[in-house]
C-alpha cells in the first residue's frame, strides 16, 4: 500500500504564468482544485520550455510527478500545491 508523506506545508498558487513555481522542488506535487472552476495545470522546465499541462475538474486532486527544476502554474482558478513523497 503507497502511502502519501507531507514534506511541505500546503500553499496556495495564484492563476498565472507570473505565479509559476517548483513547490520548492518538489518531485512529486499534491494539486487540489477547490476553485469552483475546471483548472488547467501546466509544467515547464526551467528554461521555461512547455512539457505539458493537464485540465483539473473542480473538486479534484492529483500527484504530479516532475523534475526538482520543472515549474508548475495553473489557468482558470487558483489551486492549493504541496511538496508530497510516496512511502511504503
Amino acid at each position: 500500500m503507497t502511502r502519501i508523506q507531507i514534506l511541505g506545508a500546503e500553499s496556495v498558487l495564484a492563476v498565472g504564468i507570473a505565479n509559476s513555481t517548483t513547490v520548492d522542488k518538489a518531485t512529486v506535487v499534491r494539486v487540489l482544485n477547490d476553485s469552483g472552476s475546471d483548472v488547467v495545470l501546466h509544467v515547464q522546465d526551467s528554461s521555461f520550455s512547455g512539457i505539458g499541462s493537464i485540465t483539473l475538474p473542480d473538486g479534484t486532486s492529483e500527484q504530479i510527478q516532475k523534475n526538482a527544476s520543472d515549474l508548475i502554474y495553473g489557468i482558470g482558478g487558483a489551486l492549493k500545491v504541496a511538496k508530497v513523497g510516496f512511502t511504503n
